[in-house]
């Protein structure tokens, strides 16, 4: 086997396209990370998912089926001449290879994200970080077994913000008391989970546009319902459209209404930098 083929044919393994390569396909495609693509919407439910880039020695693993309409992120990229193949995912789980015509853009993104809220069924009015942090995990499908009791407990404390939480998470706090565990801690920790999470504190509003767009949730530093006001409080960005950010608020009792709201873009980044634009990207 030539030395460029073989170049070739490890880096395919090395990513996981596939557990073995036939030097042909290798030899079509050039291979690259699709994570600086935006997100993406399956047309329909008859497009073939495949375990490689198409070649005659491809194998099926399926159909589109229950993706239709569904976002999904493009985790890598495969050309070969004007033929383009994205391998697909969505929740974590690698769906395999499709041709990039089974996909459109969107204008509207929502990430496939499961709620958890603070307050019910366990009571953690100090828990806005864990619960944010499960929330932004579950787009990943990771720790959606694992229980937010679990996300709280094994969370670093801490006297200092900046090393790790401070107070109790099960009880309210006093009077112009903030109990909580900054962005570098919350991090470090958030990795015990997802290896690719990163601090991006400081981000500016196309940072997070962009972050959204390829499908990654933000664990940020705002207000209560985003209202400015309101005193600090965690929350997770879960979505994108023109002009507006959808926020998931763990601060919610079972029976209140709009537990994840839109609101403006410009709202959302004057709260957000007045708390010091903290925040962590789980990518």
């Amino acid at each position: 086997m030539k030395k460029g083929i073989r170049l070739v044919v490890g880096l395919l393994v090395g990513l996981g396209v596939v557990g073995t390569v036939t030097t042909a396909s290798a030899n079509s495609y050039s291979v690259k990370s699709g994570r600086s693509y935006n997100s993406r919407v399956v047309r329909s439910k008859g497009w073939r998912l495949w375990n490689q880039p198409y070649t005659k020695s491809a194998t099926a693993k399926g159909k589109t089926g229950s993706l239709k309409g569904k976002l999904v992120q493009v985790d890598q990229v495969a050309k070969k001449g004007q033929t383009t193949y994205f391998q697909i995912s969505r929740r974590g789980h690698n769906y395999g290879w499709i041709n990039a015509k089974g996909l459109k853009t969107t204008a509207k993104y929502v990430l496939p994200y499961t709620y958890t809220s603070q307050l019910y069924p366990l009571h953690a009015p100090n828990a806005c970080e864990a619960a944010s942090l499960k929330m932004a995990l579950s787009v990943k499908g990771i720790a959606t077994k694992t229980s937010l009791k679990t996300i709280i407990d094994k969370m670093p404390k801490s006297k200092s913000p900046a090393k790790g939480f401070t107070g109790n998470p099960y009880t309210e706090s006093r009077p112009g008391e903030t109990r909580t565990i900054y962005p570098a801690p919350l991090t470090a920790y958030a990795k015990t989970y997802d290896s690719k999470a990163k601090n991006i504190t400081g981000a500016s509003k196309s940072t997070l546009i962009r972050a959204v767009k390829r499908g990654n949730a933000v664990i940020f530093a705002g207000a209560w319902r985003m209202q400015g006001q309101r005193p600090y409080h965690v929350l997770a960005l879960v979505g994108y459209k023109n002009g507006k950010f959808l926020v998931a608020d763990p601060y919610m009792e079972k029976g209140w209404p709009n537990k994840v709201y839109w609101t403006s873009t410009n709202n959302f980044i004057k709260v957000y930098h007045s708390r010091h634009s903290r925040a962590v990207e789980i990518d």
